[in-house]
Order: structure tokens, then C-alpha cells, then sequence
């Protein structure tokens, strides 16, 4: 029914490829961006860097995936909370996607630029409304979570870092270039 999530004590970087391992062998930034899967993926590395942990007894190692809906956890020990790597934090119940969101944080922290809610709109395809609360949420999520804005920031940088660089290559997918 479920996948059981084992904390590792190893280092950071070796639960990161775990995540990525689990969705696929080394994704490419692109990948991550067009996939809402390896998308989740950074973000439960970022926020958990040891592993899911339940947000009602605070148990490390106990979370059970559930096949149910995708990227939805439910905890071993205290058996009474379900959660996902939005609950709690400002990225909470919005029906944006999660590679929009690791989008447009990577064209703010990766690539320092400042779109403007109408960019932000057009590029991914939501309302002026939305765009301005994406911008606002974000904001939110590195004032009260700086921990994993920065855990993100280093993923989506050594992502950058592994793809070609030179002349005549195309920015990444959704990039507000």
C-alpha cells in the first residue's frame, strides 16, 4: 500500500540523492522543472533533510507514503496525521503546482531576478491574483522557513551547476528570461 522512509544519518547530500533516487537517476534542472514529481522531490529534500517528519508528534522515521494521492504522508507513530511537503508552510493550500512554485524560486534565488506579477502571470499561465500571491508566498516561505529556502537554493544551484553551459543554449524551461 505504502513506502516506508528510512532517515539516514549520512549527510545532506546523500538524503538529497535519495529523494531524486527514488524518482529517477540524476535529474537535469530542466527535469525538474517540467515534472511536478522530481519537483516534489527537491522540496522533501529541503524541508526534511533527514526524512519526513510529522507534523503533529514530531516522529523522524515513522512517515508512510501513501499511494492514494501523490506526495501525501501519513505518520506511523502517532497514526492520526497526513500531511505533504506544503503543509504548514505559506505554500499551503494553493492549487498551483509545485514545479511552478520550484519555477519561480529558482528564477528569484538562482538567477537573482525580480519578475513582475504580469511576467510571473504570463509565464506560468495563472491569474494576475495568483501571480501576486506566488510572489507573496514566497516571500513568506523565506522570512518563516529560512532553513529550507536555502536548502532549495543549494539544490537548484547544484542542479545549474550540472547542466551545459555555453552559447546558443536556450534558458531552462519556464524561465523568465
Amino acid at each position: 500500500m505504502s513506502d516506508h522512509y528510512s532517515a539516514s544519518s549520512s549527510g545532506n547530500h546523500a538524503v538529497v540523492k535519495g529523494a531524486f533516487d527514488r524518482v529517477r537517476q540524476s535529474p537535469t534542472l530542466g527535469e525538474v522543472l517540467e515534472s511536478d514529481e522530481l519537483s516534489r522531490a527537491l522540496l522533501e529534500a529541503a524541508r526534511w533533510p533527514q526524512g519526513p517528519e510529522c507534523l503533529r508528534c514530531g516522529a523522524l522515521g515513522a512517515a508512510c507514503k501513501l499511494t492514494t494521492r501523490p506526495g501525501l504522508w501519513t505518520c506511523k507513530s502517532c497514526r492520526n496525521c497526513q500531511y505533504s511537503v506544503t503543509s504548514g508552510t505559506p505554500l499551503h493550500g494553493t492549487r498551483v503546482t509545485l514545479q511552478a512554485w520550484v519555477s519561480l524560486f529558482h528564477t528569484q534565488e538562482v538567477r537573482r531576478q525580480r519578475p513582475s506579477v504580469s511576467q510571473v502571470s504570463r509565464r506560468l499561465g495563472v491569474s494576475y491574483l495568483t501571480a501576486k500571491s506566488m510572489l507573496r508566498r514566497l516571500d513568506e516561505l523565506r522570512s518563516e522557513m529560512p532553513a529550507m529556502a536555502e536548502r532549495m537554493r543549494h539544490h537548484l544551484i547544484e542542479l545549474s551547476a550540472g547542466r551545459e553551459s555555453g552559447p546558443g543554449l536556450p534558458p531552462p524551461p519556464n524561465s523568465f528570461a
